[in-house]
């Protein structure tokens, strides 16, 4: 086998590992239907990172890479979705809330 051979099955393994860390939070805001304890300021960095490192797989023509951050986008994506979506019916239920009640929500 060549070295870029294992390199590129090192990056594999690097990029499974690394992607799924997303996983089990997906699985957690659609199993209790709430995105209220996710960072929406981490998952923007994440997305914006990832969205980069897309960019730089394809330029070095990194199958691990490019594989890696379309499946990472598309984790971090729908978490940030299932985030926003929260944020919206919290802003409503604020909105609808008597003025005495009312606090401010913050986007983290």
């Amino acid at each position: 086998m060549s070295t870029t051979f294992l390199i590129e099955i090192l990056g594999f393994v690097a990029a499974i590992l690394t992607t799924l860390s997303f996983l089990p939070q997906a699985l957690r805001i659609r199993r209790q239907r709430s995105a209220a304890d996710v960072s929406l300021v981490m998952y923007l960095m994440m997305l914006t990172g990832q969205a980069l490192w897309l960019i730089y797989g394809v330029l070095f023509d990194s199958p691990s890479l490019i594989a890696a951050n379309v499946v990472g986008i598309s984790l971090v994506g729908w978490v940030l979705v299932m985030k926003l979506a929260h944020l919206r019916q919290q802003r409503r239920m604020m909105a609808a809330a008597p003025v005495g009640l009312q606090r401010p929500v913050a986007a983290e």
